[in-house]
């Protein structure tokens, strides 16, 4: 399976080929450098002088290394390292100052990505940076590239992350530098244009995305659609479930022409043969609130899939108006039997306009085998006044069992303190994950079971090395076995429960890019993740530079579309 292995993976693939050997000094360098991610202790001498060690790996993990570790001498550090000889330190530079956040590094990368001769890594990276950077300055490179740069493929990829950069800026959008490329016979660079334009929500896109709706490629189909939804409201977020990852603020309303048209493409869209586009038609038809798009949604309530039902129970809130029609269905979509997911999310519409049988529905979901569904019970009934209280009460005294459920939460006790690693153990790290994936030997595989079938995934030592002997711990303990999927979102992520409570992990965030399959974990921010892990559905590039990438599916892509929120991990195995 290829998760846009062109775009994504070249720098790990120049990584992976034979290089010159690292010797025991250049070990010990790299043994340095981990713990200084492992501590986030910035020590200026001794990255100013591994910046500028002989060995260009040694160099490159240094650069890496002032990435991952925020201080205000970095951008000072990191200067000399634009002139290495090694692309592949450059590049790396390029990385280190889109996740500072480096103002004063735009010029630099905007040369990066307009030099005619600079490596494509290089440009690629410089491209990735200003999207993060998201300046006006930043902006500005980045529409000159796409303006002016050629649609080869040897730009393929340079232009793939130019267009999700671009993606990351708010509105106004001038749809013509990102249309360019909407045309490319690569359909990797068409579905990151279609991104790139659906995401400011500017309605000058919307004549672009409806076009790119009939692309050939279900991957471009699905993000247009998604484009054709009226803009959120002012706060910048639509209804509760609608599609993740809005954009940090509402474009102007849409015209009725292009409400009209809209209306009309989704509605073709709930027939399209891929999952995907169906999903996100209903959910961009949804939010255009009129008669139409409340008879799609309503069906839709009934569909065997998952991801629609559950979409389409999502949006029902917004329909509050058909209130006659909408709470005897969902009553009927609830009942027992009916997906845990699809029970749950009905609990928040009939809160608002059928108290009485969300009421019914919260306590039928309290003896529910799945922690998420007992959880959402109670939370539900105790936000349904007295008689959801009452409900409750009863429900406890009839089964003492659940008293352990509501009972108030004491003082939570943190988690133990990490056990602080030694030197030896940090050139264990570098000897056992680090030098085998630099000369080119695969990383581990290991195997996920659950309800739906197995899952393979390839981890990443030589990127996130903590994070991958963390995982092998957890498995190697059987701690991961019946950890829950507590979250899944149709067509985004399938997120587990926390696995133990430990120290949070140290992000080890790196040029792998999140893709479809990306391996990471539940984070609220760098550094406080508590593994679950999560498996990406689609590409996330709107979170690049805040999650570790630690590993990808590389079998099994169907079944992580399969799962179903309250499956669990029923065995883990490594298997090389």
């Amino acid at each position: 399976m290829a998760i846009g292995a062109l775009l994504v993976l070249t720098g790990a693939f120049v990584r992976s080929q034979a290089r010159r050997p690292l010797a025991g000094a250049d070990i010990d360098a790299i043994a340095q450098l981990l713990k200084i991610e492992d501590t986030r202790q910035f020590d200026d001498a001794t990255l100013a002088r591994l910046v500028q060690s002989p060995h260009p790996e040694v160099r490159r993990r240094a650069v890496q290394t002032i990435a991952r570790v925020s201080s205000p001498a970095r951008s000072a550090v990191l200067m000399p390292a634009r002139a290495d000889a090694d692309a592949e330190v450059v590049a790396t530079v390029a990385f280190a100052y889109g996740q500072a956040k480096d103002v004063d590094a735009v010029g630099w990368l905007r040369e990066m990505l307009l030099s005619k001769t600079a490596a494509a890594g290089v440009a690629q990276e410089a491209a990735r940076s200003l999207g993060k950077i998201r300046s006006p300055e930043a902006r500005a490179a980045l529409v000159a590239y796409l303006s002016e740069a050629q649609a080869t493929a040897a730009n393929a990829a340079t232009a793939g992350e130019a267009l999700l950069a671009l993606g990351r800026f708010p509105a106004p959008v001038d749809p013509g530098p990102i249309a360019r490329w909407t045309n490319s016979t690569d359909s990797e660079v068409r579905w990151r244009a279609a991104w790139a334009l659906y995401r400011p929500r500017d309605p000058a896109a919307f004549a672009e995305l409806l076009r790119m709706s009939r692309d050939a490629s279900a991957d471009v189909r699905f993000w247009a659609m998604r484009g054709l939804g009226a803009p959120p409201p002012p706060s910048g977020r639509g209804a509760r479930g609608a599609a993740p990852a809005p954009p940090p603020a509402p474009g102007p309303p849409m015209s009725e022409a292009d409400r009209a048209s809209a209306s009309t493409r989704l509605r073709e869209g709930l027939s399209d043969p891929d999952r995907r586009v169906r999903t996100e038609a209903l959910r961009a038809l949804a939010t255009l609130d009129d008669e139409a798009a409340f008879d799609a949604v309503l069906g839709a309530l009934d569909s065997p899939d998952s991801w629609l039902s559950v979409s389409a129970a999502e949006s029902l809130g917004r329909f509050a108006s058909h209130a006659d029609q909408i709470v005897p269905r969902l009553i009927a979509a609830s009942a027992a039997g009916k997906p845990t997911a699809l029970r749950i999310t009905a609990l928040t519409p009939l809160t608002t306009i059928a108290p009485d049988a969300a009421i019914a529905l919260a306590a039928s979901l309290l003896h529910d085998p799945s922690t998420t569904a007992r959880a959402s019970a109670v939370a539900a009934l105790r936000r349904l006044g007295d008689g959801g209280r009452a409900r409750l009460d009863a429900a406890v005294a009839a089964d003492p069992a659940l008293a352990a459920l509501v009972a108030p939460a004491g003082p939570r006790t943190p988690p133990p303190p990490a056990p602080a690693r030694t030197d030896a153990d940090y050139r264990r790290l570098v000897t056992q994950w680090i030098v085998p994936a630099y000369d080119g030997a695969p990383g581990p595989h290991v195997v996920l079971s659950t309800p739906r079938g197995d899952v393979e995934i390839e981890l990443y030592p030589g990127d996130a090395p903590f994070g991958v002997e963390y995982m092998l711990d957890v498995i190697a303990a059987g701690d991961i076995v019946g950890t829950e999927f507590g979250r899944v979102v149709p067509n985004f992520v399938d997120q587990e429960g926390g696995i133990r409570r430990d120290a949070p992990r140290r992000d080890e965030v790196n040029r792998r890019g999140l893709t479809r399959g990306n391996l990471s974990w539940a984070s609220s921010g760098l550094d406080t993740g508590h593994p679950g892990y999560t498996l990406g559905i689609t590409p996330q590039p709107h979170n690049e530079g805040d999650f570790t990438a630690l590993g990808r599916v590389v079998r099994g892509m169907d079944v992580v579309d399969r799962i179903e929120l309250g499956d669990k991990i029923t065995g883990a195995r490594v298997v090389k």
